[in-house]
């Protein structure tokens, strides 16, 4: 598993803003003043057409706006309510059998409820995978990193050796709720994925994604997100395998180091009942 080789701080510039115009109607005005008729003419009464009309109207009124899905998904605190408290990596996500592995579990973290030894190893963890990377790109930054982690919005799960936090961490993976700014939907956005040299390969990071998708569709998210360097081949096929694909939004400039890749919530966990990725690789892809 390899690292996502996500920014330093989340990509936000789309070039463009997509805004619904609710007003315009393409009726003619002539028509409007037949709807009874129509209504008769459909096989529908007017009376239950009025009335079904009106209760859709109710129900796109009560139903919570992007903003409001976000905000109810950052006041969620209990973050391992949400993931599922100790929630076990099964055999279908650990390839490992060997008894000195034992057996994983994940747990979820507001940002200010993650321990200041979790903290300083998350920090850690991303240089020693990350800033070689970073540093052939847009350049490592200490401090940056760490205000990153910092984040209030933050929320974290850590998978661990064993069913005891003592047993110590082997990756995590860092993301936020946020109202995406190309379409104003509702989004889990990854900001960081990062394993241990010694867990990869064991489903760990894959088991992390799972996690976090599971999060997006109990909040009510539309899809899951996250940005991946066009340098980093081993990330972009792992996250390929779970069936995400590039965004629309990219940004086409050459001299951009990213792709952000999205998945729909709801569209499989683990790489399971998904779409096939576009043909054109998202490494080359300019």
């Amino acid at each position: 598993m390899a690292a996502n080789g996500s920014a330093p701080a989340r990509p936000s510039a789309r070039g463009h803003t997509t805004v619904p115009f609710p007003f315009f109607s393409s009726t003619p005005l002539g028509a409007m003043g037949r709807s009874a008729e129509a209504g008769d003419a459909e096989g529908d009464p007017p009376r239950e057409r009025g009335e079904a009309g009106r209760a859709e109207q109710k129900r796109k009124r009560d139903e919570p706006s992007p903003r409001e899905l976000v905000a109810a998904a950052n006041a969620a605190r209990d973050v391992a309510a949400l993931v599922g408290t100790a929630a076990k990596l099964g055999p279908t996500t650990c390839s490992s059998s060997s008894a000195a592995d034992g057996p994983s579990a994940t747990r979820g973290y507001v940002v200010d409820q993650l321990p200041d030894r979790l903290r300083r190893w998350c920090f850690d963890l991303t240089k020693r995978n990350m800033e070689a990377m970073y540093e052939r790109t847009w350049g490592w930054s200490n401090p940056e990193k760490r205000r990153e982690l910092a984040h209030s919005d933050a929320r974290f799960i850590v998978a661990f050796r064993g069913d005891d936090d003592d047993d110590g961490p082997m990756g995590f993976v860092h993301f936020r709720f946020e109202v995406e700014d190309s379409d104003g939907t509702p989004v889990a956005y990854v900001y960081e994925l990062q394993v241990e040299d010694d867990a990869r390969g064991r489903g760990v990071g894959r088991a992390l994604m799972d996690r976090v998708e599971s999060v997006a569709e109990k909040t009510r998210m539309a899809r899951t997100m996250l940005t991946v360097l066009k340098t980093n081949a081993a990330a972009a096929r792992f996250y390929e395998r779970l069936g995400y694909v590039e965004d629309g939004d990219t940004p086409r400039d050459e001299a951009c180091h990213y792709v952000i890749l999205t998945k729909p919530a709801g569209a499989g966990r683990g790489g399971e009942g998904v779409p096939p990725r576009r043909s054109s690789g998202v490494v080359n892809r300019r």
